[in-house]
């Protein structure tokens, strides 16, 4: 495969961004349920094998097996394949797996671990019953803040490293686009989503919890940014129920907000797969090759057939890569701060900056340890 330059990518990338955009306008839920559950598993697969390639990242051997521990333990407790785990259980997992990633990034000692690994626990402890910190570690961590802000510090370092304008318009692009879903395009009268999407995308219940699926997501996006308060139920529960419904599938300004969710979903993996002669994921052993093509095949065949053990199933893969992700995102944002530094400074532009889903250069890995 040919090896594109930067701005070459750069500009790819501001294409697909578009593609993106008008296929998440078009179809909002109905593109999102496609790219999750037959683009989602290819990158996940591959972007693991690629961290795996690069020790994840960490200064030591087993620290991913703790990360691949607590993706198992968030998909045990969110799906209560165990009953009686405290609701805080997923934000606690989520957010001590964060604070622990960035020992397991940039500290190789062993006492500077143990206190760096206790004070995550202890911080996660604090936090875990904070309603603030239940949307950003339990709702938005795993998946709004993973493909809208991660994916745009990977944009962002590489601009920075390059003095790059065409990795800044690739940067502004994206930022634009959610704007103008919200507040540019227009109404959706004639789109009308089908009894299947509703039924895999999720719905409220009639006992006011929401079923398997992404739509609690969607209603904690309106809630959160004042968007709709959605009120109480008083009363008539039955029609509160179908009310919210209707306004998570019917209303412009809800639609707005999924076709943002498909947006950054739909782009975050077509990102990656732009990459590929830049990052070299795919340069692996014939062997493991097979091996990811057979498990995306049952991926795909499992959400085909059984959607509710799919979406368990890809869930604990999209949470895993999720989580083994972590280290290098936390490096990408010690690697955005230096190179801030280094422009204030007048520093010269790096001759060859990293493709979004890559570590600068100025970042130093520490060893890896035994």
């Amino acid at each position: 495969m040919p090896k594109l330059t930067t701005d070459q990518v750069n500009y790819l990338n501001v294409g697909l961004m578009l593609l993106a955009a008008g296929l998440a306008f078009w179809r909002p839920f109905e593109v999102f349920l496609f790219v999750y559950a037959v683009l989602g598993p290819a990158h996940y697969l591959t972007e693991i094998s690629w961290l795996h390639d690069r020790k994840y990242f960490t200064t030591r051997r087993y620290d991913p097996v703790v990360l691949i521990a607590i993706s198992v333990l968030v998909t045990v407790c969110l799906f209560d394949l165990v009953p009686g785990v405290p609701a805080a259980a997923v934000t606690w997992l989520t957010l001590f797996g964060f604070a622990a990633a960035l020992v397991f990034a940039l500290v190789p000692g062993i006492s500077g671990r143990a206190i760096g690994i206790a004070g995550a626990a202890v911080i996660a402890t604090v936090l875990a019953d904070v309603p603030a910190a239940e949307s950003v570690f339990r709702i938005f961590l795993p998946t709004l803040i993973h493909v809208s802000l991660f994916t745009g510090a990977f944009i962002l370092i590489g601009a920075l490293r390059g003095r790059s304008v065409s990795g800044l318009l690739s940067l502004l692009v994206f930022v634009l686009v959610p704007v103008a879903f919200l507040y540019v395009l227009p109404g959706r009268e004639h789109y009308g989503v089908s009894g299947y999407v509703r039924s895999a995308y999720g719905y409220l219940r009639d006992d006011g919890t929401f079923s398997d699926g992404f739509i609690g997501l969607n209603h904690q996006v309106l809630t959160i940014f004042n968007l709709h308060d959605f009120g109480r139920p008083a009363g008539d529960i039955a029609g509160f129920v179908r009310g919210v419904n209707a306004y998570l599938y019917g209303n412009p300004l809800a639609l707005a907000v999924m076709a943002f969710i498909a947006f950054a979903y739909t782009y975050h993996y077509l990102n990656w797969f732009s990459k590929t002669s830049i990052i070299q994921w795919h340069r692996i052993p014939r062997s493991r090759s097979v091996a990811v093509a057979l498990v995306w095949l049952a991926s795909v065949a499992l959400f085909a057939v059984d959607y509710r053990l799919g979406l368990q199933w890809l869930f604990f893969l999209s949470f895993t890569h999720v989580a083994l992700e972590f280290p290098l995102n936390h490096l990408t944002f010690v690697g955005i701060g230096r190179e801030i530094g280094g422009l204030l400074r007048g520093d010269k532009p790096r001759v060859a900056p990293p493709a979004p889903g890559r570590p600068a250069k100025g970042i130093r890995r520490p060893q890896r340890q035994s």
